[in-house]
């Protein structure tokens, strides 16, 4: 899928909501809430109309998109917006002033930490004809502007980078910069996450198990489907945290998932038109992926020290294991004390890796065709968690410096899945966290514009 056809929709929405001036609620969008943010404070210095505005900084179609929601809200207070273009902030100055503004208002855009944040000054920009050769600004309008806002899916697709149609390099690996958002916000706790094409378009959709059910959601985070586990017999050994196993099968797609708080799982069927998750069969083993198998250990959160592959031969691995991550032909298992065995293919010795969280996973982000290696932090709670991303060059990759690294939401992130959302030849990931007050969220994160 190109990338115009994925943003041309996002963009419409953003200029026909702009046009219709949604009043703020909680379903606006990050784009259009930052707008009113904005708004409100270019009216509170207040502004003399005309108002020129420049936008500096993140993706070109997020500049876009911001400048059009943020003018047509000016344009309905009176203050005659336009949107200039200008090969620096400095020289915005000149350019406003040359098409008539009385006021500049000068915005960097950048998505950090989950948040959408816009940061600049407004400046008067009519010059004083006595002022002679030395042109004098006006002491108002004036003042700095500084507005946030928690980003969403649509802000990240805006922000993130066109995939490369050039040949990727020969050595090295590509630059990453990540940036994330919150995807969705559970009542429960993560038990376990899962990515993977379930109707067959070409792009993944996101399960999530939880003690109380099973999820699916849309690379927006709108919620497709849910299955209640209400009507399973409660399992033997059940865990006292919540947790099991999620894998997407192939061919035709189905869903596996099994909660230890259940005496057995379920092989479920997506369907969108319906809104269901249809059960077709049950499990009597862990799905660790789209033909590998498991088992729990009765009364913990971890899968024993065996795991069958698709010819029914076993790997027995040095310990039990907390997370399993297939990226063929590679497989990493990460054990409780935070190392992890990392197999180059089925029959093959694995490698030893130190400093790994329970939330790890393997995924080709750059594109490449090589995975790289995705971690959390080791600590038991960690303030903030940091994920870490390592390229498999060799050896152990943790011993030498991330690819990239960055801060997560507060919370625990005891899951880590890449996923396929728009159809490019990378990896988006998303983020199982634990939140301190009891619920869960799914943090998405996406190549982002340097």
């Amino acid at each position: 899928m190109s990338r115009a056809r994925v943003l041309a929709p996002l963009l419409f929405a953003f200029a026909a909501s702009a046009a219709s001036q949604t009043s703020p609620d909680e379903t606006a969008s990050a784009v259009q809430r930052l707008a009113r943010e904005l708004s409100a404070s270019v009216r509170a210095l207040p502004a003399e109309a005309p108002v020129a505005l420049y936008f500096s900084g993140g993706s070109a179609e997020l500049r876009r998109a911001v400048g059009s929601v943020l003018a047509a809200r000016l344009s309905a207070e009176g203050l005659a917006p336009t949107v200039v273009d200008a090969a620096s902030a400095e020289a915005a100055e000149g350019v406003a002033r040359a098409q008539g503004a009385r006021t500049l208002v000068r915005l960097t855009l950048d998505v950090e930490a989950g948040a959408l944040r816009a940061r600049g000054d407004a400046l008067g920009t009519w010059v004083n004809f006595w002022s002679g050769r030395a042109p004098t600004r006006p002491a108002r309008p004036s003042g700095a502007l500084v507005e946030s806002v928690d980003a969403d899916a649509e802000v990240l697709a805006l922000a993130s980078v066109a995939p490369s149609t050039t040949s990727p390099p020969t050595s090295g690996p590509r630059g990453i910069r990540l940036l994330g958002a919150t995807l969705v916000r559970l009542e429960q706790p993560v038990a376990a996450l899962a990515a993977g094409d379930l109707d067959g378009d070409g792009r993944d959709e996101i399960a999530v198990l939880t003690e109380a059910d099973v999820s699916v959601f849309a690379a927006d985070g709108r919620l497709l489907a849910r299955r209640e586990l209400g009507a399973l017999p409660f399992g033997n050994a059940t865990t006292r945290e919540p947790f099991g196993a999620l894998a997407v099968l192939s061919g035709p797609p189905r869903l596996a998932a099994w909660s230890t708080r259940r005496a057995h799982g379920e092989v479920l069927v997506l369907e969108k038109g319906r809104s269901t998750l249809r059960p077709v069969g049950t499990l009597d083993s862990a799905p660790l992926g789209p033909v590998e198998r498991g088992s729990f250990v009765p009364g913990q959160t971890a899968f024993q020290a065996e795991v069958r592959l698709a010819d029914g031969k076993p790997v027995t691995l040095s310990a039990p294991f907390t997370t399993a991550s297939l990226a063929p032909p590679r497989m990493l298992f990460v054990h409780a004390d935070g190392t992890g065995s990392l197999y180059p293919r089925a029959g093959a010795a694995p490698t030893r890796l130190s400093a790994l969280g329970a939330g790890s996973a393997l995924g080709d982000l750059d594109g490449d065709g090589t995975p790289e290696l995705l971690t959390t932090s080791t600590l038991l709670q960690p303030s903030p968690d940091v994920l870490r991303v390592h390229s498999l060059n060799g050896g152990d990759p943790t011993v030498h410096e991330p690819l990239w690294q960055g801060a997560l939401p507060a919370g625990r992130a005891l899951f880590v899945v890449t996923a396929n959302l728009d159809g490019d030849e990378r990896r988006e990931v998303v983020v199982g966290l634990w939140k301190p007050d009891g619920t869960g969220e799914l943090f998405l994160l996406r190549q982002g514009a340097p």
